[in-house]
């Protein structure tokens, strides 16, 4: 993203000098939202917003090794003043297409390529998403303690349009319970041109004991415009079972017309679907919106504005 608040670098003489930065990052985002029956004495329809900033700091020495850190702060409306505060935070370092994290870290079936392809509306939804549990980067500050001991290894490779993924993350790494484990996964994404591939396994998903989960996605482009693409989903120990979810989008001009179906191996479940449309204003400012049904034969919708920074 670009960095257009914040960036300073600092130049630090002597023997392995470094080069050192700060930046900042991040969105803003508004508009309406609506659930169908969202609950008792609950409003449908709300207005709904989100503020993110990233704060990151990189070093690189003069062997070209990088170290860097991150913290973010979110606030999601209807979040206390805590919210805001900052999330737990991540550590890295990279060298020569190799990266090692450790802490709040991207585990491997949050970071695939494809996964999220069919999100769609200025809050990046779909009914087509994965319908299990997992361990991805947590964004907001935990209040409640339940996160303070959460700590992860992730290690990722880029070479030659390959992404290879591998994470580990330990919820509590203080205690020994048979009822939390450890979560381990790998994942693997190409791409050319035209033609996207994408693979994840992950074991004990979310901590839970023998909920392996798996995808396997696929993504053609047809032309500069248009792209269609399948997702499978081995959801583990959820309800869910199977899913398969077909999208596709294409663009006119300035303005991308996205759509899906997604379909879950559980008896009496409706077939998902969602329309939705995207106009660009300019770089990073676009304004979308969308209309979706759930397995359950649920109406959601969203529209509004959404501007990276």
């Amino acid at each position: 993203m670009k960095k257009l608040l914040l960036a300073s670098t600092m130049l630090v003489a002597g023997a392995g000098m470094a080069a050192a930065e700060i930046s900042l990052n991040g969105y803003g985002r508004f508009g309406l939202q609506y659930v169908e029956d969202r609950g008792v004495g609950l409003e449908d329809t709300i207005i709904s917003s989100r503020l993110r900033i990233n704060i990151v700091g990189t070093t690189e020495t003069d062997q070209g090794v990088t170290f860097g850190a991150k913290l973010r702060m979110q606030w999601d409306d209807g979040d206390a003043f805590a919210g805001t505060a900052g999330n737990a935070a991540q550590f890295w370092t990279s060298y020569n297409g190799v990266t090692v994290s450790v802490g709040n870290v991207d585990t491997a079936f949050d970071s695939v390529a494809l996964t999220y392809d069919s999100e769609m509306g200025y809050e990046a939804s779909s009914f087509g998403d994965a319908q299990s549990s997992f361990f991805a980067y947590n964004s907001k500050y935990d209040a409640s303690g339940a996160l303070d001991n959460y700590n992860g290894i992730a290690v990722t490779y880029s070479i030659s349009g390959v992404n290879l993924y591998l994470s580990y993350v330990d919820p509590d790494q203080t205690v020994d319970s048979s009822l939390v484990t450890e979560e381990f996964g790998i994942a693997a994404d190409w791409s050319n041109d035209m033609i996207s591939l994408a693979a994840a396994y992950t074991t004990d998903a979310g901590g839970i004991v023998d909920n392996d989960i798996a995808f396997v996605g696929a993504a053609y482009k047809f032309n500069d415009a248009g792209t269609v693409g399948l997702n499978w989903y081995d959801n583990g120990l959820s309800t869910a079972g199977d899913q398969v979810t077909l999208y596709g989008n294409y663009a006119f001009g300035a303005t991308t017309v996205r759509a899906y179906v997604s379909d879950i191996d559980r008896a009496g479940a409706d077939t998902a679907y969602g329309i939705g449309a995207d106009y660009q204003f300019a770089e990073g400012v676009k304004v979308s919106g969308s209309v979706q049904s759930g397995f359950a034969n649920e109406t959601v919708a969203d529209v509004g504005v959404r501007f990276d920074f």
